[in-house]
């Protein structure tokens, strides 16, 4: 089993509901790559947050399934969005 974790500190100004609506799209990516086992997004409420205020967590089968979920164009279009309101991300993946 592959886990990827993104972790987002948003810029300044970032409304909550584009926040939801982004995760909501990064959810939406399950149904469309086969290999997915699940997709996790959610506000943190850790006190050690370091101000990273989301996480998404993926579980994929395998390296092909994680790799067919980065690039496909759905994944690309919502990163590109993402990207474009967070002030820092930090990515992490490993197997278990």
């Amino acid at each position: 089993m592959i886990v990827h974790i993104a972790l987002f500190k948003w810029n300044k100004g970032t409304n909550k509901i584009s926040i939801k609506n982004a995760l909501a799209d990064v959810r939406k990516l399950k149904k469309k790559i086969d290999g997915l086992v699940s997709i996790k997004c959610g506000e943190n409420f850790s006190k050690w947050n370091e101000g990273f205020t989301h996480a998404v967590v993926v579980l994929a089968k395998d390296h092909t399934s994680l790799d067919a979920y980065r690039k496909h164009p759905f994944h690309k279009k919502v990163a590109k969005k993402i990207e474009s309101m967070e002030e820092k991300s930090i990515g992490i993946d490993f197997e278990d």
